[in-house]
């Protein structure tokens, strides 16, 4: 049974403790939370010890096999840096890992030299819909256009909407961003995943610091070109294709191939409902449309995680912690392009 520690208790905890749920092999032994309320609540359902601060349980708790850090992201950089140096090899951290290029730096520098294996949970890469996508790139041929497209239900003075209980998240030094953060990371990992490194980079964003807009060119090292777009509308329970969904969440992945085209439609970053996945190729006499369990990507991602500790390496397929850097230097550099109005910027 793989033993794991949690720090902090936040909104995206139940999304960790599904994943946790998907997987027989895989148990909550202690959790860590300023919030008294809501860590002694999820302490009880796994029978786990409860402490008042991660660094009562990093002392505590040398028994675990990993840690999992799902602190606000200003205190990612400390907490996984506390669990380095109370010598835990496995850390699956919520991104960003630093809430500034030096920070992500030093993290990743620590932990290699500890030999720590630090994971970022970008879960959207074990998306099952956003699989299909890539295993469809080796029939595809040349691609030809690719887009990537995220829109929220929210008025333009929110970041997050439905995270009230959360307000470091809507604070841009706090959270190291705005849309750009808090989904562009997300596309940005994804689309690394798919397509390899990232060349270069024009961006512009609107609304300032924390921003709110995003559109992008992001050109990768293989050739392909990606148009991403990140932004919200005032439209409540936005769905997919424009239909309502409870939580405004309308998301897209499209790629076009000499050989045909697919697209994955995502209603909920959560994965509150299923990603609708519609390809065709030129051999098939119309379009395919398959439907794909979203929450599965918390399960996917625990397990990914149980497995590097069962096997002593993190797996193939998982962001590590270089790759997180990579994801927060593309991330500086849109921020770069965007005050040279646009302009593409090198990798």
């Amino acid at each position: 049974m793989i033993r794991l520690g949690i720090l902090g208790s936040g909104a995206v905890l139940q999304w960790h403790m599904h994943g946790v749920d998907g997987n027989e092999n895989v148990t909550i032994k202690a959790i860590a939370s300023r919030n008294e309320a809501t860590g002694k609540a999820a302490c009880e359902r796994y029978g786990a010890a409860y402490y008042k601060t991660p660094e009562a349980l990093l002392g505590n708790e040398k028994g675990l096999d990993g840690i999992v850090n799902l602190m606000p992201n200003h205190l990612h950089f400390e907490t996984c840096s506390a669990a380095i140096d109370a010598g835990f090899r496995f850390i699956l951290c919520e991104k960003p890992i630093g809430n500034d290029i030096s920070q992500t730096i030093k993290l990743v520098e620590k932990a290699e030299a500890a030999d720590t294996q630090l994971q970022v949970a970008y879960m959207k890469r074990f998306n099952p819909g956003f699989r299909k996508v890539k295993d469809a790139l080796d029939v595809l041929g040349e691609i030809h256009f690719v887009n990537f497209t995220t829109i929220e239900s929210g008025a333009a003075n929110q970041v997050s909407h439905r995270d009230a209980s959360s307000p470091w998240k809507t604070d841009p030094v706090l959270s190291g961003g705005g849309n750009l953060t808090h989904v562009g990371s997300h596309d940005i990992d994804l689309l690394r995943f798919l397509f390899g490194g990232i060349k270069t980079v024009s961006c512009r964003l609107k609304r300032g610091m924390p921003e709110y807009y995003v559109n992008a060119s992001v050109l990768f090292e293989n050739g392909v070109n990606a148009n991403l777009r990140i932004g919200q509308t005032d439209i409540p329970d936005l769905g997919p294709d424009w239909m309502p969904f409870k939580g405004g969440w309308n998301e897209y992945l499209e790629v076009i191939g000499e050989n045909g085209y697919i697209r994955a439609a995502n209603p909920s970053w959560e994965g509150l409902g299923p990603v609708r996945v519609i390809s065709w190729f030129k051999w098939e006499p119309g379009p395919k449309t398959e439907y794909f369990s979203s929450d599965l990507q918390w399960v996917n991602e625990v397990a990914s995680f149980a497995k590097g500790i069962e096997e002593g390496k993190l797996v193939p397929g998982v962001t590590l912690a270089r790759d997180a850097y990579n994801v927060d230097f593309a991330v500086r550099k849109m921020r770069e392009s965007n005050e040279q109005n646009g302009a593409f910027v090198e990798i």
